[in-house]
């Protein structure tokens, strides 16, 4: 079934408009279904993020159009297909079941993929320029290539491809960076509550700030840059500082502290020329009950423990509720019941759709007829709305495997 995604917006100027045409200042958390457009200004800073976690995001100076965008009824992502107009952006998508794809297209070639990290650039010349860092991708050209974690390949503007080679360093390209602290920051921690911030250039004395709302417990940091000197100053909820000034890179460090907010400070000691960079967190926040409300700080839980001890309680027979699998960027929740012989199914995508909670009913089946696509259309997402505003911004959402079994989180900040 066709499913809206919802536009994050990082910093303006971000328009969208339909088919590359009549754009408007965009406004966070739209839905963008086929034919939606986006384009980011020169300090515009965006991301796409479908139902079933997957998100491109977008760089300054570049434009892009929805093609497609399908869910199967199990929630999954079943198709995605984007045209990449000009500009660079940074694909993340969740591993795919047989069947399914999800696809970029620059210029004169396409990359498709099945569950990977990927970037594509496409220049004012109509060349393209083709990076992969986690998994793999197809490059579709004059030729086709499949391209391996590492490599990177050049297509002129008819599409003709280069010989795939290692990724090439290059000091004004956020997304190496991006990738790297990831990594940096995935041992040990709860990959649902990572989050990777990338900034614009900057050089010798200015600095930048990036925040991140923790839910509590041990925070992990990084801050990743090409080259030069940058030093990394995080102040944490209670005002204190903790600075960094490790020559190495990454710059790395840890913080075992309250929820609350905590803020990088990312300082340009010696950069003459000016360079991007990117900072990452992630919290060891483990997979149980209980929910936060504190230091501005929101994390609400639902687990399958709870559900069946509320049905339990309730003496509700013949209702079967449940989170259904994990995912460190959605939540999915599936419901069936034959009550007075009437059988009913559905399923339900949750995902941050910041500021609002992504919601999206992927599939309702009443007495074995499959009802989505009459219901869907009367839904609030088909006005434009993809998700329902709650009482703080959703900052993540995810789903983990832990003693109450599966669990569904939610993080934000009021």
């Amino acid at each position: 079934m066709a499913a809206p995604a919802a536009l994050v917006v990082f910093g303006a100027p971000v328009d969208v408009g339909k088919n590359d045409s009549g754009y408007r200042a965009a406004v966070p958390g739209e839905a963008l279904t086929a034919g939606s457009s986006v384009r980011t200004g020169h300090a515009g800073r965006a991301a796409i993020q479908f139902p079933d976690g997957s998100f491109i995001r977008m760089s300054s100076d570049t434009t892009l159009t929805v093609t497609s965008a399908q869910l199967n009824k199990d929630g999954t992502l079943q198709s995605a297909g984007l045209a990449q107009k000009i500009g660079r952006t940074l694909s993340n998508v969740q591993h795919l079941i047989s069947g399914s794809s999800f696809h970029v297209g620059g210029h004169s070639v396409s990359a498709e993929v099945r569950g990977t990290q990927f970037e594509v650039l496409v220049r004012a010349n109509g060349t393209n320029l083709i990076k992969v860092f986690d998994g793999s991708v197809k490059v579709a050209g004059t030729t086709t290539i499949t391209l391996a974690a590492g490599q990177e390949v050049d297509a002129d503007a008819n599409g003709r491809l280069s010989a795939p080679r290692p990724i090439q360093a290059d000091a004004q390209d956020p997304y190496p960076l991006a990738a790297q602290c990831a990594r940096t920051v995935s041992s040990g921690t709860t990959a649902g509550t990572t989050q990777i911030s990338m900034g614009d250039n900057i050089s010798t004395g200015q600095s930048s700030e990036v925040d991140y709302d923790s839910p509590g417990g041990l925070l992990s940091v990084a801050l990743c840059y090409p080259g030069s000197f940058m030093t990394l100053t995080i102040v944490d909820p209670n005002g204190s500082a903790h600075t960094s000034r490790q020559s190495s890179r990454p710059v790395q460090g840890t913080i075992n502290g309250p929820p609350g907010r905590y803020r990088a400070i990312v300082k340009a000691e010696d950069v003459p020329g000016g360079e991007p960079f990117a900072v990452s967190f992630a919290t060891n926040t483990p997979c149980v009950e209980g929910n936060v409300d504190s230091g501005g700080v929101v994390r609400q839980t639902v687990s399958n423990k709870q559900i069946a001890d509320a049905l339990s309680q309730s003496g509700a027979t013949g209702i079967s509720l449940e989170v259904l699998g994990t995912s460190p960027s959605s939540a999915r929740i599936f419901y069936s019941s034959d009550l007075g012989g009437t059988a009913i199914s559905w399923t339900i995508d949750f995902y941050a759709a910041t500021p609002n909670l992504g919601v999206i009913l992927t599939q309702l089946t009443v007495r074995g007829v499959n009802v989505t696509t009459q219901v869907v259309s009367r839904l609030p997402q088909a006005t434009g709305q993809p998700g329902v505003s709650i009482d703080f911004v959703v900052d993540r959402v995810y789903s983990c495997s832990g003693p109450g079994g599966i669990i569904m989180v939610i993080e934000g900040h009021r």
